[in-house]
């Protein structure tokens, strides 16, 4: 597949390089390139299960079902008229765990990835599934998040604000670890529901990636390592996006992962970025704790001053399946102040956790550790 300008997003909201947008993304380069870079391994890496055809369908899926009718039709044009024949058990169990994961991402179990691996699935292709599915929810996101910033006529649509999506009430984890049922600042611990690589396996490349980035000893990153390249531009993105001088302060972005978290229903996510957003803000965890504690279906961009409120709205909206953003919040966070790249990062923070928290929920579960608590 050929993509002019080698910028797949650029050519798909048909981004000139010259334009004000274009040069806010060069400023975040590291999220932008790397985003192209993670699109083209993810749909180049080599798979039994998954060929190119069978990953343009379930991203086709994706993509419209999280609401970007502009990357849904990308990738059925991509698939074109190839024959697809998906009636193998083995792909009714992908497909399913591709609805809940998209829909649903709370209600993905165990019992999902045992169907998978059930089928003859095995923990590389399963990383690959995971990792297409959780990229095009972030890829559907940051587009039509640029889309809105590309607006310049305010629209008049008006949505209900985004409310505290169900989460864990389970008082036990699979492995039988006592289970956290309450948003939390605290350290958690995650455990997988399928076999994290043994670090003696990674060869140099994959020791000296992960060791740099402080991976190693991880059970959530060795499981991803099961596709080590995807994980490794994964991480570039991560730290392009939350890792960068100037535009929307560190806290924000934080704030902005654990708004998103809310509404995934994603406690360990939002423990790790709410805790982050405290200790880079330390005037500001009242507010920390205040989304931490919104209960299921109470709107979440509610009770904050007007910048937070209007932040935590977009973030809330963007993060919805399907997608609830308009342009109208853009218009009310430029009257707040907010320049070009505080939006882009506001974007980008949001959209990451799409995929953050799907791969968090679908992967594995979190833990309460009994000793050490911060």
């Amino acid at each position: 597949m050929s993509i002019p300008n080698n910028d797949l997003i650029n050519e798909l909201i048909e981004l000139t390089p010259e334009s004000n947008l274009s040069i806010t993304r060069n400023e975040r380069a590291a999220a932008t390139d790397n985003t192209q870079a993670a699109f083209d391994i993810i749909f180049s890496v080599d798979s039994s299960r998954l060929t190119p055809e069978i990953k343009y369908h379930f991203a086709s899926i994706v993509a419209e079902q999280t609401g970007s009718a502009t990357l849904a039709y990308f990738y059925q044009q991509s698939l074109g008229q190839h024959p697809l024949n998906l009636t193998d058990p083995a792909f009714k169990a992908a497909e399913k765990y591709l609805q809940t994961l998209v829909n649903h991402p709370k209600q993905t179990d165990y019992q999902l990835l045992n169907a998978l691996t059930h089928h003859g699935w095995i923990e590389s292709d399963i990383i690959l599934l995971a990792q297409l599915i959780t990229f095009v929810t972030y890829q559907a996101r940051l587009i039509e998040g640029l889309r809105l910033l590309q607006q310049h006529e305010p629209s008049h649509i008006h949505t209900p604000l985004i409310t505290a999506g169900q989460w864990n009430n389970h008082p036990q984890t699979h492995q039988g670890k006592p289970s956290p049922t309450a948003f939390t600042q605290e350290q958690l611990g995650w455990e997988a529901w399928l076999n994290a690589r043994d670090p003696q396996t990674l060869d140099a490349d994959e020791t000296q990636v992960m060791k740099k980035f402080g991976q190693l000893n991880s059970e959530y990153f060795l499981l991803l390592a099961h596709q080590s390249k995807i994980l490794e531009i994964r991480t570039l993105i991560d730290r392009g996006v939350f890792y960068t001088a100037g535009g929307l302060p560190r806290w924000e972005r934080e704030f902005a992962a654990a708004a998103a978290s809310k509404v995934n229903g994603c406690i360990y996510c939002a423990s790790v970025h709410a805790r982050k957003a405290s200790q880079y803000a330390k005037d500001r965890r009242t507010d920390v704790e205040k989304l931490l504690a919104t209960p299921v279906g109470s709107a979440l961009a509610d009770g904050f001053d007007e910048r937070l409120t209007a932040i935590t709205d977009l973030a809330t909206a963007l993060s919805a399946t399907p997608i609830q953003a308009n342009h109208q919040q853009i218009v009310l966070l430029r009257k707040l102040g907010l320049s070009e790249l505080e939006l882009l990062d506001l974007i980008q923070s949001t959209a990451f956790f799409s995929w953050a928290n799907r791969l968090m929920l679908s992967l594995g579960e979190p833990f309460q550790i009994e000793e050490n608590k911060e």
